[in-house]
């Protein structure tokens, strides 16, 4: 009698683990190792944050280098002000929008390491979770994908200003310092 407890018991326990529902330990390290993939890639979005972040005065250099002749000069020439202003107006906006982005990135993110955090006390059959963490991936990539046009957005504006820059040294620099 005692072995028919122990063999039915322990018979028990093998099919309640064997029917349990939940992802498998591989899953769940596919899952956790996709979910540092995307972070790896997400981390495009720090050097055009500094590189923003530079631009948030982007004539400010210039007027001090020019100093006095940017106040009697550049100031009053309304076409180049005009441009000035444009182009920090871009700058800023550019900067709004790595900032926005970074924000939809992080909520994407904390989003899928909930997902990956609780996947072992989940108790959904395999196939829900991938079908979740599919839509949860797409999302986060997504996000990541808009990196690069923001990066193309930024490297134009920069362009323009250091092409407005050197229009106004062109103009308005000292003569030694257009020559170089």
């Amino acid at each position: 009698m005692r072995y028919t407890r122990v063999i039915i018991g322990t018979a028990l326990l093998w099919a309640l683990t064997a029917c349990s529902s939940g992802p498998s330990k591989e899953f769940i390290q596919q899952v956790t190792t996709e979910l540092n993939d995307l972070k790896t890639a997400s981390e495009k979005l720090n050097p055009l944050k500094s590189e923003a972040a530079n631009l948030q005065d982007p004539f400010a250099s210039l007027k001090g280098e020019l100093g006095k002749v940017w106040t009697d000069k550049v100031e009053k020439d309304k076409e180049i002000m005009e441009k000035v202003n444009s182009l920090t107006e871009q700058a800023r906006k550019v900067a709004s929008d790595i900032a926005a982005l970074e924000g939809e990135l992080n909520s994407a993110l904390s989003e899928a390491q909930g997902f990956v955090d609780s996947l072992a006390m989940q108790s959904k059959k395999e196939e829900e979770l991938k079908s979740a963490w599919e839509g949860i991936k797409a999302k986060v990539s997504g996000v990541v994908g808009k990196v690069d046009g923001i990066s193309q957005q930024l490297s134009q504006v920069k362009s323009e200003i250091e092409a407005h820059v050197g229009a106004i040294k062109s103009k308005y620099g000292p003569k030694e310092a257009a020559k170089k």
